[in-house]
């Protein structure tokens, strides 16, 4: 009987240290990306789980918060939350089944409570990034970029195509050597970001409006702009409102 709650016990202490074992970030399908965003549900799911909680087995054994929770904790937790919209369990394995489906989640331990086993669900990534949106994506380069270079061309055809190349180019590779830095600030970091319970999909979003203290991403963008008639865009002035409330 020891050996057995041994065995469930260090079963549980996976609840708590997977976590910290997660690829910092993961890209996903950026249609089902945005279908979890819009699902009140879903999305109180993945961040029930990204913030965890504390508990007693947790105090007890040295342990930060848990992030691996059973469908009947997911479901309490949401209708304790919910200004009164509640949801029948079976409808809550619904919505947990589609998003191991999909990568988001996992089984990550199954644990003898009474006489049966307890499937407990975590997260597959700390953040999870919508495929159109992955910073370091070389998808970029063949959708956007090299689109946005023929552009150019039209709207200047007196520049040659070399330089109008380069420039894109340029502004690519400065993109991504800004979110590597990015990505290696959060690595150093994370540790408070952990701790503050920070979301690091909202934090990538936020963060690359500092962008523009990149000082070669800023130049080429610039110039860029300039070149596809974005100024009155770029740099605006304001004016004051003709009404008065």
């Amino acid at each position: 009987m020891t050996s057995e709650k041994s065995t469930m016990d260090e079963a549980r202490k996976t609840l708590y240290t997977y976590w910290h074992e997660l690829d910092y970030f993961s890209e996903k399908d950026s249609t089902y990306v945005g279908q979890v965003r819009q699902s009140e549900v879903k999305w109180f799911i993945i961040k029930f789980i990204r913030d965890g909680i504390e508990d007693e087995f947790g105090k007890e054994n040295n342990l930060s918060r848990r992030h691996a929770f059973s469908a009947k904790e997911l479901h309490e937790a949401y209708n304790n939350n919910s200004a009164g919209k509640n949801l029948s369990l079976s409808n809550f394995h619904f919505h947990i089944n589609d998003l191991v489906e999909h990568g988001l989640l996992q089984e990550v331990a199954k644990i003898l409570e009474g006489r049966h086993y307890v499937t407990y669900y975590g997260r597959t990534s700390i953040a999870f990034l919508d495929q159109n949106d992955a910073p370091l994506q070389s998808k970029i380069g063949r959708d956007f970029f090299d689109p946005l270079k023929r552009m150019i061309q039209d709207m200047n055809p007196d520049l040659e195509f070399e330089y109008i190349s380069q420039l894109v180019d340029d502004n690519l590779s400065s993109m991504v050597d800004f979110y590597s830095r990015l990505i290696s600030w959060i690595e150093v970091k994370y540790s408070y970001l952990y701790k503050s319970k920070m979301d690091l999909d909202m934090l990538m979003n936020i963060v690359a409006h500092y962008s523009f203290f990149h000082k070669d991403l800023t130049k080429s963008s610039k110039e860029i702009a300039s070149l596809i008639d974005l100024r009155k865009i770029m740099s605006y002035e304001r004016y004051e409102l003709s009404w008065r409330n």
